[in-house]
């Protein structure tokens, strides 16, 4: 299972996947729709979290989800 956080920055919003792979973006939008894109055929969820680290949203996504 793929799990994404993304989390508030301080110039912005990271989307954490691993050690090394934690681009930042500008607003929150763009940092859901890199994680969406990441998760391409995979099954798992987004976590967004809020400054004290508390899950506000989940998005969850699995292979049967999409679409060919």
């Amino acid at each position: 299972m793929t799990v994404i956080e993304i989390r508030p920055h301080r110039w912005g919003w990271k989307a954490f996947e691993a050690p090394g792979v934690e681009p930042v973006f500008l607003s929150q939008g763009d940092a859901i729709s890199y994680a969406q894109g990441r998760v391409c055929f995979r099954s798992g969820e987004i976590r967004v979290l809020d400054l004290s680290g508390a899950v506000t949203r989940i998005i969850p996504f699995s292979d049967t989800d999409r679409k060919l």
